[in-house]
């Protein structure tokens, strides 16, 4: 399962290929709830909206650009929510929840991670073994194994609480469906620069370290080498992907990354009578706008 977000929702399906990238591990603050504003400031269309025309009428899209910063000393949650959003474009709304499909792998194997750590324990080599088949190749065994070792919603609750997400909530009706849980745009760009402040340094290498190990196909055999592990995306030194059909009737593909100084985040919703070759070629174009300008 491979996760993707978009101005619409995603359900997991089909095979994956990916690029591979190295881990980096740049941090972000954790901000309270302010919405992603836009970047109005620079000429001409700013790199969401160019990915956004680029991505066509195929279907839904909503990106954010954020800037991936390095930490600054600590200071007030006003400052904490301008390092988050000074910089950043959006085109779509980046608050909108969808369902995360294999993005939600993310949160689950930060929160792992972090949970053990602070409980003082140590994950065992097994699970450690599943963390890494889910960031690399989405593996859904892996995934479905950890949520229930571990509790899956009450992980989730966990990274909601320690990075500020306002619109990530587990999956319903059934708790087991961890596809379902709800996330935005917004959220994963808060997660995504926020982890290497957040985390602890050896949990977030971890998890970016395996981002930037992403295979050319999932687990299930789907070819991730779309939007930022498109052949034509350059830079990229980490990424998640996500793939679902169908939730509501719709078909989604996300991929969400680190690309050189910056968070990209490209969630996209497609109607079941558009193949998953044309949705790819579409989230290709937009990736290619976005980390291009």
């Amino acid at each position: 399962m491979t996760a993707v977000l978009v101005a619409g929702l995603l359900v997991e399906a089909g095979p994956a290929t990916a690029a591979p990238a190295a881990p980096l591990p740049r941090p972000a603050a954790v901000a309270p709830a302010d919405r992603f504003a836009a970047d109005l400031t620079a000429a001409g269309p700013s790199a969401a909206e160019a990915a956004r025309a680029s991505f066509g009428p195929v279907g839904s899209l909503v990106v954010v650009v954020a800037p991936d910063q390095p930490p600054r000393p600590p200071g007030t949650s006003a400052d904490a929510a301008a390092r988050t959003t000074e910089g950043t474009s959006v085109a779509g709304d980046a608050d909108l929840p969808v369902p995360t499909a294999s993005l939600v792998k993310l949160y689950l194997a930060e929160g792992i991670l972090t949970g053990a750590r602070t409980a003082g324990q140590t994950v065992p080599p097994e699970d450690l073994a599943r963390v890494e088949a889910m960031l690399t190749s989405s593996d859904d065994p892996s995934a479905s194994e950890l949520w229930v070792a571990y509790d899956g919603p009450a992980v989730l609750a966990d990274v909601v609480a320690r990075y500020g997400l306002t619109a990530t909530t587990p999956p319903t009706p059934d708790p087991g469906a961890w596809g379902s849980a709800q996330s935005s745009a917004s959220d994963l760009v808060r997660f995504l620069t926020a982890l290497p402040e957040v985390a602890h340094p050896d949990d977030a290498a971890l998890v970016l370290g395996a981002l930037g190990r992403s295979t050319p196909a999932g687990a299930d055999g789907f070819d991730q080498t779309f939007g930022l592990l498109s052949p034509a995306v350059g830079g990229v030194q980490a990424a998640k992907q996500g793939w679902m059909c169908c939730v509501d009737g719709v078909r989604h593909l996300h991929s969400v990354g680190l690309v050189g100084d910056r968070v990209v985040v490209l969630l996209a919703a497609f109607p079941p009578e558009v193949g998953w070759g044309t949705a790819r070629a579409a989230l290709d174009a937009a990736a290619v706008a976005a980390v291009s300008r």
